[in-house]
């Protein structure tokens, strides 16, 4: 396996149709808004989006954004940012190490941009989190749905 990272482009359509894919299949977020805000990004929000490939068969994706949606329904959030948000790898490729690759690709690129802190939430992964050095720093549930708010110093 010769795992490479690729930062996404915003003309780069023919990777945001595939992100675009992942999402909507894996977090139900329309394909249109994907497309939008990672090709004509007018709000800023994205810092980078990078793309995972082995052997350019593309396998995984994530970003550093600087607002996220558990901001909406929870304030006191808005006051962290960035944020490493939307992080997936292809579901035949879990389990192999690959999400904690794709994960320290993002925190190198955000160290290159002069971050100095970073934040996320998860639902499902805290243990990958925890393991690669980040800190729970608070705890959320919505809708019934509980998880954590993670930080890092990089």
């Amino acid at each position: 396996m010769k795992v490479e990272y690729k930062n996404v482009k915003p003309n780069d359509t023919k990777y945001i149709n595939q992100i675009s894919h992942w999402y909507l299949k894996e977090w139900g977020i329309p394909q249109e808004k994907t497309i939008q805000s990672l090709t004509q990004n007018t709000t800023k929000n994205v810092i980078f989006q990078i793309l995972m490939a082995d052997n350019e068969t593309l396998i995984g994706t994530g970003g550093l954004y600087n607002k996220v949606g558990i901001q909406k329904h929870i304030a006191k959030y808005e006051k962290y940012s960035p944020w490493i948000a939307l992080m997936f790898t292809e579901p035949d490729r879990r389990g192999k190490g690959l999400g904690a690759k794709l994960l320290n690709e993002i925190e190198s690129e955000a160290k290159r941009k002069d971050h100095k802190k970073i934040y996320l939430f998860t639902h499902s992964a805290e243990s990958l989190y925890k393991r690669n050095g980040w800190n729970v720093i608070d705890q959320y549930n919505i809708e019934g749905k509980e998880g954590v708010i993670m930080s890092k110093e990089i």
